[in-house]
């Protein structure tokens, strides 16, 4: 019996098998995917900014953030969204503050740990 296919010169056989379709690119979950879209719809009030000289006005940034975290759960489950949304509120002497840690101790748990971020800017 002879070799199959049988050989020939300067021809070369490639033999492909169907594996399946190819995989889904990654990406979060279908519940994932459509809790975002669900999110995205949501009409929010976003926090005034928080400027750092009355801190008073903390407690009140704080709300905001949190019922926006509450109100969209999938977009804000990761302590490091929570911590850069805040961050993007912050003006005056409080970003000057976030700033600094950002250059300064970017290894710092206040850059990426919501709670350590709460306390950093509650005192």
């Amino acid at each position: 019996m002879g070799a199959f296919p049988p050989p020939r010169e300067g021809n070369h056989y490639y033999y492909y098998y169907n594996a399946g379709p190819p995989p889904r690119n990654p990406g979060p979950p279908d519940d994932d995917r459509d809790a975002l879209a669900r999110e995205g719809k949501l009409d929010i009030q976003r926090p005034e900014s928080f400027t750092g000289r009355d801190p008073r006005k903390w407690r009140t940034f704080l709300t905001q953030c949190l019922n926006l975290f509450q109100a969209k759960p999938v977009t804000f489950q990761l302590n490091n969204a929570r911590v850069a949304f805040a961050a993007s509120y912050l003006q005056g002497i409080a970003f000057d503050h976030y700033t600094a840690l950002l250059r300064f101790e970017p290894q710092s748990p206040v850059l990426s740990n919501w709670q350590s971020f709460v306390n950093e800017f509650s005192t």
